[in-house]
């Protein structure tokens, strides 16, 4: 989909989508931290330099390590920190865009690394974990909305489909660092994975001064030049300006029957109207990925695997991270040639599966060989069939179902959901599978597995099909009130309520050509 070659009126043009696809990639550079944040960090639990320096010994075990509380502290505190990031993005996203938002992920994902490398105290560390929560919360809620707005309708998906795979990549490199790093006796076996994340952010802040602000977010504000021009430097001079001016005439005329019909972008519009019926599917889908036990997987797996019995769980946690990313891999074609409907209701079965298994395995044979190894297989199926599915298109399917004059307060709504749920699970885990407390183990897998299967059902009566719609298009169907499973075969009339697009679009074509002219006078 990097670029495509289309007959127009008779000529033959080949757009290019390189540049768009490079303006996303540098963007996507706040996922490469956020990856390296989630593999190393779940390793710094098992490690045993990490456990002395902030840990305490156990005369029972005769070992350091940290406590359920820490352990509990330590994501609860990160997960905090994303929450008021995403509750922040809201306002941030309606008022200074997406360009700053990314700017200011940017920042905090450069702040962290530094700060927990170098402290020698245990809230001093948490003080970085909270900027490490922050900057992981405006990575998530700036980039799916930037991506999303900026790459043509054919490309959204593929592009969107990305993010998880970035994400999955610098998770396993993250492990891959810790398993060099974890047998070292100095303060290093840790600092060193956490000066890597300095990178990632230190090259966006060099370069996003370079990047367009979405042409989307500036016709919502009402600026029509700048929202041409952004238009132009991302599809490049490979499109015509004809079909720019029209694409962005079509966001101009949507823009304006949303505020007509939909009225402002306030709080409490997201509740309201059509816009309603969008913020509760946005949510509840984020909530299906989060409780599908992802999270209790990348926090907690190389310490869960350690007290299953499975040996070498360093070793394991990179096999489960590869499985991530081949995962990854395979949801490209599977976005390409499938709709997000049956991936994500295939998804929910596949986890479902995956989780009942090797806890159904770990009540038959508890403690034996074959329960580990089982364990093993099935977290690695369960985090494959993530990574391909909702790991993959949950992205995809949140960047898509809100309307563009509240993306910003719906995604900051999603990810509040999402990092609250993630708190629950996360804060909650230690306590489910320790053998101090309810000593599940293994058995926890029946907790999630239960929840997915939940997933499969709503999936199949609620979730919309939105594949290969422009947003405007996905607008008209959720403004004209199309039930969930007719979005796959509804036609576009370009009619919202009895409003015409059409009329709409030629009432802004004269604003349009206007800018246009004074765009040649000024190069002239």
């Amino acid at each position: 989909m990097a670029s495509q070659t289309v007959h127009d009126e008779g000529n033959l043009y080949k757009r290019s989508n390189l540049k768009v696809i490079g303006y996303c990639m540098i963007v996507g550079l706040l996922a490469v931290t956020q990856g390296l944040d989630i593999g190393e960090t779940a390793g710094f639990l098992a490690m045993p330099r990490f456990n002395q320096d902030f840990g305490s010994y156990s005369a029972a075990t005769q070992a350091w390590s940290t406590t359920a509380g820490q352990q509990t502290e330590m994501f609860g505190l990160l997960l905090g920190g994303a929450i008021v990031s995403s509750a922040a993005s809201g306002w941030i996203g309606a008022h200074w865009g997406r360009r700053f938002g990314i700017f200011l992920g940017a920042i905090t994902a450069f702040i962290n690394p530094i700060i927990q490398a170098t402290v020698t105290t245990w809230p001093g560390f948490m003080v970085g974990k909270v900027i490490s929560g922050i900057g992981i919360g405006f990575g998530q809620t700036f980039v799916i909305p930037y991506w999303s707005e900026t790459t043509p309708a054919a490309l959204r998906g593929m592009m969107l489909v990305a993010l998880q795979g970035i994400i999955n990549v610098f998770t396993f490199v993250g492990q891959c660092i810790n398993e060099g790093t974890h047998g070292l006796t100095t303060r290093w076996a840790y600092r060193g994975p956490l000066l890597t994340e300095l990178l990632a952010p230190l090259i966006l802040l060099v370069l996003i001064y370079w990047i367009p602000e979405t042409p989307r977010y500036l016709v919502s504000r009402g600026r029509y030049d700048d929202a041409l021009n952004a238009m132009r430097k991302l599809r490049g001079p490979t499109y015509p300006e004809e079909e720019i001016q029209e694409e962005v005439k079509e966001v101009m005329a949507m823009d304006r029957i949303e505020k007509e019909l939909e009225g402002a972008s306030r709080w409490r519009d997201c509740f309201q109207g059509t816009d309603l019926r969008r913020t509760v599917v946005s949510v509840i889908a984020i909530l299906c990925q989060e409780f599908s036990g992802i999270a209790f997987i990348t926090g907690y797996g190389t310490y869960f695997f350690s007290i299953s019995g499975v040996t070498n769980p360093f070793v394991i946690s990179v096999i489960t991270g590869l499985c991530g990313i081949v995962g990854s891999a395979a949801a490209f074609p599977l976005i390409k040639f499938f709709g997000r409907r049956p991936i994500l209701i295939t998804g929910a079965a596949a986890q479902g599966v995956s989780m009942l298994t090797f806890a159904i395995v770990a009540v038959a044979a508890p403690g034996s060989k074959a329960a580990s190894q089982c364990l093993a297989a099935f977290v690695s199926l369960f985090i494959f069939s993530y990574g391909a599915t909702w790991g993959a298109v949950g992205p995809v399917v949140l960047g898509e179902l809100s309307s563009t004059k509240l993306r910003s307060k719906t995604l900051a709504l999603c990810y509040i959901a999402g990092w609250s749920a993630d708190l629950l699970i996360i804060c909650g885990t230690p306590y489910l599978i320790s053998a101090d407390y309810a000593n599940l183990g293994a058995k926890v897998g029946f907790i999630f597995g239960g929840i997915s299967i939940l997933v499969f059902i709503w999936c199949f009566l609620c979730l919309p099909e939105t594949k290969d719609r422009t947003l405007e298009e996905i607008d008209e169907m959720f403004m004209n009130k199309v039930p969930a499973r007719k979005f796959k075969t509804y036609v576009i009339t370009k009619n919202v309520q009895g409003i015409s697009v059409q009329a709409e679009m030629d009432v802004l074509a004269e604003k349009v050509a206007v800018s246009t002219v004074e765009t040649v006078e000024r190069a002239v």
